[in-house]
């Protein structure tokens, strides 16, 4: 019964030092400062940034040289009525920071600064007009502001078109062939974002030929596995970003298509969630400072997926889930081995700089 006792005292020191080494480990990763600007990830690495994640814009001038795409969140496209006409908007030239442009071109003559142009609204009528009538139109707004910030090109992100095939093939017949266009005579680079598989809903799994379709219209796919957000039943687990699930939606899209492979950029997470066990759905999206907040609050169990490479926090209630620089690391070298394009960070603001450092 004594020796019992002392097994079970020394597994229960055991854990507890194990959980001290982790927390400790994750605080310092995730803490440190001034790492080397230098690029250590030989891939093409897109970062955005929002208004929202402020401290991204510092951390992207302050290592520079680890960037070669920025897309900055600046525009929104909105439906508007003009003189009884509909016209599709760009919404938010007052958020361009000109100078912040100049600053960074400094720093890095290299970079690319591509803002984003985000769709929000869903109506398929509204898309009707806008891809077949109004879709002249809209390129030359495109063109002059392009022109007028002196851009290098855009990453067109509309979730809708992905979620109904009629809407993606108009997109790709009508509208993206002219802003394709538009794009090679200015010399500029056209991003588009594309929605990752859903293990759990087949009836949102493309074509599995589209970017097959598709290729020749833009220089990359940022296809959004930043964005997991899913229980998996089968093994009652939460994940962030699963490693297979990055390898799956790649090989899904790629299909062995080397010229596809080149021109992918795969979804890596600068945040991570809080799941809330009882009902299998996230109730927050967390940034590092909020990561070590609860990291310092809380009592949590540390677990370890080795297949996926993700640590989770658990306790009765919730399960965390937030990267680490291992974390990066692996999806980093998945990346160079299927022999892709690069990556894109969702989105800068969320992390530490300790996050950067292998990039």
């Amino acid at each position: 019964m004594k020796n019992i006792f002392l097994i079970l005292l020394f597994i229960n020191i055991e854990c507890i030092r194990k959980k001290e080494l982790f927390v400790s480990d994750v605080k310092s990763q995730l803490e440190q400062i001034d790492i080397i600007n230098n690029k250590n990830y030989p891939l093409v690495t897109l970062g955005y940034i929002t208004p929202w994640n402020k401290e991204g814009y510092d951390y992207i001038k302050k290592y520079s040289e680890k960037f070669d795409i920025i897309s900055p969140t600046w525009f929104e496209l909105k439906p508007e009525e003009i003189d009884g006409e509909f016209q599709i908007i760009l919404d938010g030239s007052n958020n361009v920071d000109s100078q912040y442009m100049k600053d960074l071109k400094k720093r890095n003559n290299k970079i690319l600064i591509l803002p984003r142009l985000h769709v929000g609204f869903t109506e398929q009528k509204l898309f009707d007009i806008w891809f077949t009538k109004e879709s002249d139109q809209f390129v030359k707004v495109l063109e002059r502001r392009i022109k007028y910030n002196k851009f290098d090109g855009y990453v067109f992100d509309c979730m809708r078109i992905w979620y109904d095939a009629n809407l993606l093939n108009k997109f790709t017949i009508y509208l993206l062939p002219k802003i394709s266009q538009l794009m090679k005579k200015l010399n500029k680079k056209f991003i588009l974002t594309v929605i990752p598989i859903f293990r759990n809903n087949m009836n949102y799994r493309n074509d599995k030929d589209i970017l097959r379709k598709l290729k020749n219209y833009v220089d990359y796919f940022n296809i959004m596995t930043y964005d997991y957000d899913q229980y998996d039943s089968d093994n009652n687990k939460f994940y962030s970003s699963p490693i297979s699930w990055i390898k799956e939606t790649i090989e899904f899209y790629a299909d062995k298509d080397d010229e596809i492979l080149k021109k992918i950029l795969f979804g890596l997470p600068f945040h991570g969630y809080v799941y809330n066990k009882k009902s299998g759905k996230p109730t927050n999206v967390i940034n590092t400072k909020l990561f070590l907040q609860l990291l310092n609050e809380g009592e949590y169990e540390i677990n370890f997926d080795e297949n996926e490479y993700e640590y989770s926090l658990s306790d009765d209630i919730n399960i965390i889930n937030f990267p680490n620089i291992n974390y990066i690391r692996k999806r980093l070298e998945l990346s160079k081995e299927l022999n892709i394009g690069g990556c894109g960070i969702w989105d800068i603001g969320n992390g530490k700089e300790g996050l950067l450092e292998p990039l």
